[in-house]
């Protein structure tokens, strides 16, 4: 099953070019033009699994978008974006729980080894979770896997 990207930028050029990248690494894109629209994607678009968050919109900003993401779906990695970046801009975005942090413009191949690396880690984390269950002699059915291609 591909994995779903979201991508809250108010600049659509920047959406587009992001779902470029993002659609030729066979992953799905979805999109928000604000931190509000973020928020609601997070309930109506389904399963998220990465996070690509511009920090200057109007409206709600970037930071605080992330913060109440972070409180939402601590799980989901967010990978934030800005095109004014300063050492304590990035730090601040750090502390607030980002994943990673790019200037724009970013230049695809290493929006593509972001990604590939924060979903990596996500599967590690799953991974060290289900061992640690299986340690303690707690595995349930949620903790199989059903997401192998029919065959």
């Amino acid at each position: 099953m591909a994995k779903t990207i979201l991508i809250v930028d108010d600049d659509p050029t920047q959406r587009r070019l992001m779902q470029a990248v993002v659609e030729k690494q066979n992953f799905t894109a979805a999109h928000a033009d604000s931190g509000e629209a973020a928020l609601q994607a997070l309930s109506s678009v389904g399963n998220i699994d990465v996070i690509l968050l511009d920090l200057v919109m109007p409206g709600m900003g970037g930071m605080k978008a992330l913060t109440e993401i972070r409180a939402r779906v601590p799980h989901v990695p967010v990978i934030v974006l800005t095109g004014q970046g300063g050492i304590d801009t990035v730090v601040k975005a750090m502390q607030a729980g980002a994943a990673d942090f790019f200037v724009k413009p970013v230049s695809p191949e290493r929006l593509v080894v972001s990604l590939r690396n924060v979903l990596k880690v996500g599967e590690l984390e799953g991974e060290v979770v289900r061992l640690r269950k299986t340690a303690n002699g707690a595995l349930t059915l949620r903790d199989m896997h059903a997401d192998a291609p029919p065959m």
